[in-house]
C-alpha cells in the first residue's frame, strides 16, 4: 500500500477526471431540471418526443445525482481513501469502495450511452466529451499503479 501522502500520477488523474465528470453532471443535470424541455441544451421538440418521458426532468435528475454528485463522491473517496459509510463495499470487493464505485460508474455510463444511442443518437458534442472522459477514467482505474493503490488492507 502506498503511504497516504504518496499518490501515483494515475490516481491524481483519476480524481481530477472524476471531479470533472461530476461537475459536468451537476451542471447538465441542473440545466435540464431548470428547463425540462431541453431547449437550453439545444434539444428540439423532435428529440424530446423520442424519449419515453416527454420531458428531460428525469434525465436531469439522473445526471445531477448519479453522474454529478455520484462522481464527486467517488472523486472525494478516491482522493482521501476514507471509508465513510461504504466500508462494507471495500471489505466485500477487496478494493477501496471508490475504485469499485468507479468501475460500476463506467458500467452505468456504457448502459447510459446504449440507451441514449437507441433513443436520440450519439452525434452530440457532449456525448463525445462524455465518452472521452469515461474512457480516460476507465484507463486510470485499470492502470496497475491505481489498482495497487486502492487494494483494500483491513484497518486502513
Amino acid at each position: 500500500m502506498y503511504p497516504s501522502g504518496k499518490r501515483p500520477g494515475s490516481v491524481v488523474a483519476l480524481c481530477a477526471l472524476e471531479a470533472l465528470f461530476g461537475i459536468l453532471g451537476v451542471v447538465s443535470g441542473a440545466m435540464l431540471i431548470a428547463d425540462p424541455s431541453g431547449a437550453i441544451m439545444g434539444f428540439s421538440d423532435d428529440i424530446r418526443e423520442s424519449i419515453p418521458f416527454q420531458s428531460f426532468l428525469p434525465v436531469g435528475l439522473f445526471l445531477l445525482f448519479i453522474f454529478g454528485l455520484g462522481s464527486l463522491l467517488l472523486g472525494y473517496g478516491a482522493w482521501t481513501r476514507r471509508e465513510l459509510f461504504l466500508g462494507w463495499l471495500s471489505h466485500a470487493a477487496k478494493r477501496h469502495w471508490s475504485w469499485t464505485g468507479g468501475m460500476l460508474m463506467m458500467v452505468v455510463l456504457v448502459a447510459w450511452l446504449a440507451v441514449e444511442g437507441a433513443l436520440i443518437g450519439l452525434e452530440w458534442a457532449a456525448t463525445y466529451m462524455t465518452v472521452a472522459i469515461g474512457v480516460s477514467i476507465f484507463m486510470m482505474l485499470v492502470i496497475p499503479t491505481t489498482v495497487v493503490y486502492y487494494r483494500f488492507v483491513s484497518g486502513t
